[in-house]
């Protein structure tokens, strides 16, 4: 598969109903479907989290990570 990297800005309304549905699928361990920039794909229900935080030249970044490894060979 090709490398991506893709960053989106969303409305908060997309951004709320977004991670209730990803909380949703989490909580009833389950995987979640999303799409983004016109590529849908599936994270699975045991996906590692990580949040982190990042302070840079006077700029702060929070992110919410789950990362898998990706079973299309």
């Amino acid at each position: 598969m090709a490398d991506r990297d893709i960053e989106k800005n969303v409305p908060v309304s997309q951004f709320v109903d977004t991670l209730r549905r990803l909380a949703d699928a989490m909580e009833a361990g389950e995987s979640f479907r999303i799409q983004v920039a016109k590529k849908r794909f599936t994270v699975p229900a045991d996906a590692e989290i990580i949040i982190e935080h990042e302070v840079e030249d006077g700029e702060e970044e929070l992110s919410f990570e789950l990362q898998w490894e990706n079973s299309d060979d």
